[in-house]
């Protein structure tokens, strides 16, 4: 079975400035296009760091977790699928997008950049099916 890794916009363009809702919201456009990719093919084993993120935001407010130590964990969970999904709607790559992008740059896995269309992702989900 496939496995890919979602990056997406957690905290989005506002960055540091980004509330909780603004957070909840993003996540929740890539969940549902997530969801989306899971009914167009599902035997893709596909991580969303969204749909974990109640989890993350969690140790964050408790200070448990730094966005540091996140974004260090996502480099070790990235090379472990078979490629990235980059879903970038409205054009923009956040700093952890552009860093799950050059971790997987150097694990030389296969880069999808998507802004919601499925046909590149089903083109390279079929190199991998067949």
């Amino acid at each position: 079975m496939p496995s890919a890794y979602m990056a997406h916009a957690i905290r989005g363009p506002k960055g540091d400035d980004a509330t909780r809702a603004d957070m909840e919201a993003n996540n929740r456009k890539a969940c549902e296009f997530a969801a989306r990719i899971r009914q167009a093919c599902p035997t893709l084993d596909l991580y969303c760091p969204g749909e974990h993120d109640e989890l993350v935001q969690e140790g964050i407010e408790r200070g448990i977790l730094t966005a540091e130590q996140i974004l260090e964990i996502d480099q070790h969970l990235v090379p472990k699928r078979d490629f990235l999904i980059v879903y970038a709607p409205d054009d923009r790559l956040s700093g952890g997008m552009l860093l799950e992008l050059h971790t997987a740059g150097r694990s030389n896995m296969p880069i999808v950049v998507t802004d919601g269309d499925l046909t590149v992702i089903m083109a390279v989900l079929g190199g991998f099916l067949r």
